[in-house]
C-alpha cells in the first residue's frame, strides 16, 4: 500500500499543467450546433457565440478565414459579428465581398449576409494583407493592476496614426477573474486597432479556459503582409513540449520572411539578478537555440516590469512590460509601450514610447 501510494504521488508530481492549457488550445476555433458548424483556419479566433443565424468571433489576428456549414433550416439572413478586427477589414463570402454594418466601433466588423445551406468560405482581411510594405505595430505587456488607468496607453497608441494593430506578450490581467476581463474588454473601446495577446503569469490564476473562451490560442501564429508572428504560452516559466512542436513547425513556416517571436518569459534575463526568467536555464537556451535556427528576426517579452533592449541568440530583444504593472524600482521606466517598424524584409526600428 505504501509503495502504491508513493507511486501515486509520483505520478501526480510529473503531471503537466502547461499539456493541459496545449491540449485545451486544441478546442478553440471550432463550434456546432443541429444545423450548423463552424471552423476557424488556425484557430485565430474564439467561438464566442454560434445559435440561429448569428456567429460572433473574437479575432486574434488581422486576417481569418473560416469555413461555415450551414443546414438546410439554417438557410437564410445571418448576423456575422467579427471583434477585435482591423478597421478597414471587409467580409467575403464565398467570392461576394462585403461592407461592414455602418456606426460600430472600429474594431468590431457587424455583417449581415443571405446564406444558402451548404458549406461558405469567409475571409475577413483589410484590402492590403498580402502587400508587401512597410507598416507599424505596437507591443506591449503587464498591464495586471493598472486596468483601471490602461486607457491612457490605449489612447496613446491610437494617437499614432499607421500602427496597425498591438501584440501583447500576456498578463493583461491581476488574477484572471471574470471582473478583470470584463474591464479590460471595456477598457479596448479606447484602442482604435485590435489586440492580439498571449497569456502570462498572472492569467493563470483562475482556469485558463476564462482566456481561452474570451479571445482564442495563447500559442498560436498569423502572418500579414508577409511578417510572421508567433506567440506561446510561456505563462509558468517554461514550453511545453507540445508547444514547442508546434514552435518548430511554426518557425520552418516563417523561416524565409520577416519572423516575429512573442512570449511572456524572457528566455534569460539580461541583467541575470532578477525574477525575469525562463525557470530552466536548460529550457531557455534550447528556446533560443531554436530561434536562432529559425532565423527569427525580433524577440518580444514581458514579465519584468522595465523596459530592455538588448540581444539573444544575436536577435535583437526588447522586454517592455510597461502595461502599468507595478515598475521596477530605480531605472525610471514607468507606463510605456513600443512601436515596431515591420519590413518586407526584416524589422527596422524599435521606438520606445512613454506614457508617463
Amino acid at each position: 500500500m505504501i509503495r502504491c501510494l508513493v507511486l501515486l504521488a509520483a505520478l501526480a508530481a510529473c503531471t503537466r499543467p502547461a499539456e493541459e492549457r496545449a491540449l485545451a488550445e486544441l478546442e478553440v476555433g471550432h463550434a456546432a450546433i443541429s444545423d450548423a458548424s463552424v471552423s476557424v483556419a488556425g484557430a485565430l479566433a474564439a467561438v464566442r457565440e454560434l445559435r440561429d443565424h448569428r456567429l460572433e468571433l473574437w479575432g486574434q489576428a488581422p486576417v481569418l478565414d473560416v469555413e461555415l456549414v450551414l443546414g438546410s433550416t439554417a438557410a437564410g439572413e445571418w448576423e456575422l459579428l467579427f471583434r477585435n478586427a482591423l478597421p478597414d477589414a471587409t467580409l467575403t463570402v464565398d467570392g461576394t465581398v462585403y461592407t461592414r454594418d455602418p456606426d460600430e466601433h472600429p474594431t468590431v466588423a457587424r455583417f449581415h449576409v443571405p446564406l444558402a445551406g451548404g458549406t461558405h468560405t469567409l475571409t475577413l482581411a483589410p484590402p492590403d494583407a498580402t502587400i508587401l510594405e512597410r507598416y507599424r505595430v505596437a507591443a506591449m505587456a503587464d498591464i495586471q493592476t493598472a486596468l483601471p488607468e490602461v486607457d491612457d496607453v490605449f489612447r496613446a497608441i491610437s494617437a499614432i496614426p499607421d500602427v496597425r494593430f498591438v501584440v501583447s506578450m500576456g498578463d493583461i490581467t491581476q488574477r484572471a477573474e471574470t471582473e478583470e476581463y470584463d474591464l479590460f474588454e471595456r477598457q479596448l473601446t479606447e484602442l482604435r486597432v485590435p489586440f492580439f495577446t498571449t497569456l502570462g503569469n498572472h492569467e493563470l490564476w483562475a482556469p485558463p479556459e476564462r482566456f481561452f473562451d474570451r479571445f482564442g490560442r495563447a500559442s498560436f501564429q498569423f502572418s500579414f503582409k508577409g511578417a510572421f508572428y508567433t506567440f506561446v504560452d510561456s505563462g509558468d516559466g517554461a514550453l511545453d513540449p507540445l508547444v514547442e512542436d508546434w514552435l518548430r513547425d511554426w518557425l520552418a513556416t516563417g523561416h524565409d520572411q520577416t519572423n516575429i517571436f512573442l512570449t511572456h518569459f524572457p528566455p534569460i534575463d539580461p541583467i541575470g539578478v532578477r525574477y525575469g526568467a525562463m525557470r530552466s536555464v536548460r529550457d531557455g537556451n534550447r528556446l533560443l537555440s531554436q530561434l536562432a535556427d529559425g532565423r527569427v528576426d525580433l524577440t518580444l517579452y514581458g514579465h519584468i516590469h522595465t523596459y530592455e533592449a538588448f540581444e539573444n541568440a544575436g536577435i535583437p530583444a526588447y522586454i517592455s512590460g510597461g502595461g502599468g504593472a507595478d515598475p521596477m524600482k530605480g531605472d525610471g521606466i514607468d507606463r510605456h509601450f513600443l512601436v515596431v517598424e515591420v519590413l518586407p524584409a526584416g524589422v527596422g526600428g524599435v521606438e520606445l514610447h512613454r506614457v508617463d
